[in-house]
């Protein structure tokens, strides 16, 4: 069987990261904890379960997942967040499809769960991206403001059956503080890029996120909560858009 090594990036994930391991621990030969520097419990739960604990500065999520990805000993590597969690049916198809690779990368749809949720909802969100993979063939990048794996041009990519059930939501204040630091790093990134945005995106963006959200992207299937999630991701999507218009006026005023 081959052998795979899992990375998680974290920061202050007590209330989660338990649950994440505990099923990762089932297929992964080696599991990585990178840390930007929590204060609770997340070192101590790391090291129960075996993982090797590091701490990495921060600067966005795509460089701390590739200094993740870099501390792996293993070729084969599977891409996790703190507060994802392998279903106990893709744990047997992971162990089946590692007893002979027919794919050097592999997409894993991956389900939002929202509070109470035991088994995913009836049309909920998903969405589905790369994350086991041979890292021989494929990467992830340390420059982008998104935690996506760049596949090789001659990466053969597959897909899996099962899916990772997605816990999110721990509270809106924890949303949305993290929501509020993420959209600094996409402003930031703007600007070095020399984006420019319209007025009209900037008066225009929160009500057709929100519309995205809760149909498109199924948010409302999720009830009360969903309507509070798809209302909380349209403002983040505007926030950026503000802020961006935030530091053109701020450099103006300095000229």
């Amino acid at each position: 069987m081959v052998k795979i090594s899992a990375y998680i990036v974290t920061l202050n994930e007590e209330q989660r990261l338990g649950k994440t391991l505990e099923a990762v621990s089932q297929v992964a030969d080696e599991i990585i904890v990178v840390d930007s520097g929590s204060t609770d419990k997340t070192e101590e739960i790391a090291k129960q379960y075996g993982a090797k604990f590091i701490f990495h500065q921060w600067k966005n999520i795509s460089s701390q997942k590739h200094f993740a990805q870099e501390q792996c000993s293993n070729d084969w590597v599977l891409s996790l967040d703190s507060d994802e969690v392998l279903s106990k049916e893709l744990i047997i198809e992971i162990k089946a499809e590692m007893n002979n690779p027919q794919a050097d990368a592999y997409k894993i749809k991956i389900c939002d769960m929202m509070p109470g949720d035991k088994t995913p909802r009836l049309l909920a969100r998903t969405y589905n991206l790369e994350r086991l993979y041979d890292r021989r063939k494929s990467n992830m990048p340390d420059y982008l403001t998104n935690d996506r794996v760049i596949v090789g041009p001659d990466a053969k990519v597959a897909q899996l059956k099962h899916k990772i059930h997605h816990y999110s939501y721990i509270s809106l204040t924890r949303i949305w503080y993290k929501l509020n630091m993420y959209t600094d790093e996409l402003v930031r990134t703007a600007v070095e890029q020399g984006r420019h945005y319209s007025k009209l995106r900037l008066y225009t963006e929160f009500p057709r996120q929100f519309l995205f959200y809760y149909f498109i992207r199924r948010y409302c299937f999720y009830g009360t909560c969903g309507f509070w999630m798809a209302t909380t991701y349209a403002y983040f999507r505007f926030l950026k858009i503000a802020k961006w218009f935030e530091w053109q006026l701020l450099r103006n005023n300095k000229n």
